[in-house]
């Protein structure tokens, strides 16, 4: 267990089966000039999970002042502030695993940017709040950065537009299993519509999806169901509502973890 304690009284505690500071105890960047002090905690299991617990100094002591979930994204890889930006912007974990339970499963990585308000580290809404053509393109890069790999951006499919995504991805061959290192086309729409939803556009998630799926072709309720079921048990929920429209598509469920929609996907065996 990791304690914060201020006069023998526990502010703030989480447990984990290991604890280690983030890159060696080097300074996390949350804000042009300020820093945090980062510890990562690992759950165990076969890929997962991470989360970095964030920590800053001020004029009352040590205060905790955010819990980042990586994921199955190990911390020697995370780049957490993209190239010509200031502050973190994390892909969400709760989209991991998209297909199946496999460490090749497809990851959504819808993105969420954060700000330093002065005492907490919080979604920044405004931000949140991207054009189309964005969520299109690399507004939701995943995290992981590692040395031997082109950055996130260059290993993303983008699309000009919306017409653009949906022809592109109904030219792919929608009946067969993927091969080894290929996608399900599905995933890729679903993905999309993730980072549409992150992105403030969900009615618009939903006509590309509606748009993209071939009729007869099997997979639309499932996905529909499994993107609204994550993102209930979200731990950005309430974000991800602030800044779409009230009534909006996939955001009126109620958070079942252990429920069949969180898995709905998987019995589709697209890995």
């Amino acid at each position: 267990m990791l304690r914060l304690s201020r006069d023998g009284r526990r502010l703030w505690s989480a447990r984990a089966q290991r604890f280690e500071p983030f890159r060696d105890g080097a300074p996390v960047p949350i804000a042009p000039g300020e820093t945090a002090i980062g510890i990562t905690g690992w759950t165990g299991g076969a890929y997962c999970c991470w989360t970095l617990h964030l920590f800053r100094r001020g004029d009352g002591g040590l205060a905790h002042i955010a819990s980042l979930p990586l994921g199955k994204r190990e911390p020697e890889v995370v780049r957490l502030v993209p190239p010509g930006a200031t502050a973190i912007r994390l892909a969400d974990a709760a989209f991991d695993f998209w297909e199946a339970p496999a460490s090749l499963a497809a990851d959504l990585h819808p993105t969420i940017p954060f700000r330093w308000t002065g005492r907490a580290l919080e979604p920044d809404r405004d931000a949140m709040r991207r054009p189309v053509a964005a969520a299109l393109g690399t507004a939701c890069a995943d995290m992981t950065a590692p040395d031997d790999m082109p950055p996130p951006e260059q290993r993303l499919p983008t699309y000009p537009d919306v017409a653009g995504a949906v022809a592109a991805l109904r030219a792919r061959d929608w009946t067969a299993t993927p091969a080894r290192g290929t996608q399900h086309p599905g995933v890729e729409a679903a993905r999309l519509a993730a980072c549409l939803i992150y992105a403030g556009h969900a009615a618009e998630a939903r006509r590309l999806l509606h748009d993209v799926w071939p009729v007869g072709q099997p997979g639309l309720p499932e996905t529909e169901r499994q993107l609204a079921a994550r993102l209930a048990c979200s731990a950005f929920a309430a974000a991800v509502r602030a800044i779409n429209a009230r009534g909006a598509p996939y955001l009126g469920m109620r958070c079942d973890r252990e429920g069949p929609a969180q898995t709905a996907v998987f019995a589709l065996g697209w890995r």
